[in-house]
């Protein structure tokens, strides 16, 4: 059984030491899960709750002093960022929003807005198109699409776990719950998803634009699209998963857990189910 892949922690941006002046104002990967834990991973301005965050320096400015300070930075939405800039927030409302953020009782809400006709799944070593159903355990779909009035598809999440806690969930594109994880990535493009649990749970959806059979072979290196049939450009989600305490680890080049390991097994087309497990 070869070994198994972690899921990469994901972070495009460059790092920097957070006591060294920055050249720009994207903190690095500590701060940005520093502030992201302080609001419980949702915007803290009173009856907000949405979990595309931003960063705000207030204490000083940033156009005052270039720094990363979790002190005198605070995670907003992009519209209370906006506003936070414009000054619409004193320095004391922003520290009680700091203070209240990590014991805020209202979930995360807001909308995912990433909403095709058509998708293209890549996960366990294969390619999934026009199949509602990515995963299944036991007869319950874990990630799937639901079509709206418009033939849109509405993305649908459940994490898989033994832990019995409450797990991130995502019904037709709305945000439902987190549950207590240790860290919840989303950034503003909204074309990431990626929840961390404090039993090993792990869940990255990440979306991504391919306009070519090329650029689909470039990205994954074991695609055979010699006999493809899919309508260009797409959007394709991959997807990765861990189950904390179990072998259980998929991605978009493997499949391992208890008894099996699948490992590139191609494309399917027009299918009710990509991977069901049982």
């Amino acid at each position: 059984m070869p070994q198994k892949r972690p899921i990469p922690n994901h972070d495009p941006e460059t790092s920097f030491v957070a006591d060294m002046a920055p050249p720009t104002r994207t903190p690095p990967t500590d701060v940005r899960r520093a502030l992201r834990l302080e609001v419980a991973f949702g915007c803290p301005v009173p009856g907000c709750g949405n979990p595309y965050l931003m960063w705000h320096h207030f204490d000083p400015p940033w156009s005052q002093r270039q720094h990363h300070d979790v002190a005198g930075m605070i995670a907003l939405c992009a519209e209370h960022h906006a506003k936070a800039d414009a000054g619409a927030f004193t320095k004391e409302q922003l520290r009680e929003f700091k203070t209240a953020g990590a014991s805020r009782s209202a979930p995360i809400t807001g909308r995912f807005d990433w909403m095709r006709r058509d998708v293209l799944a890549v996960v366990g070593g294969s390619f999934f198109y026009e199949t509602p159903i990515i995963i299944r355990h036991k007869g319950q779909p874990l990630i799937w699409f639901n079509r709206d009035a418009s033939q849109m598809m509405l993305l649908n999440l459940r994490m898989l776990s033994g832990s019995g806690q409450p797990r991130l969930r995502l019904d037709d594109n709305f945000w439902l719950d987190l549950g207590q994880p240790t860290d919840f990535e989303c950034p503003p493009n909204g074309r990431l998803i990626h929840g961390y649990y404090p039993n090993g749970d792990e869940l990255r959806v990440e979306y991504f634009d391919v306009d070519s059979l090329a650029a689909v072979r470039n990205r994954w290196k074991h695609a055979r699209t010699e006999r493809w049939d899919v309508k260009l450009p797409i959007t394709a989600i991959e997807v990765w998963f861990k189950v904390g305490g179990t072998e259980i680890s998929f991605g978009p080049t493997h499949a391992v857990g208890p008894g099996y390991n699948i490992v590139q097994i191609g494309f399917a087309s027009h299918c009710n189910v990509g991977i069901d497990l049982t």
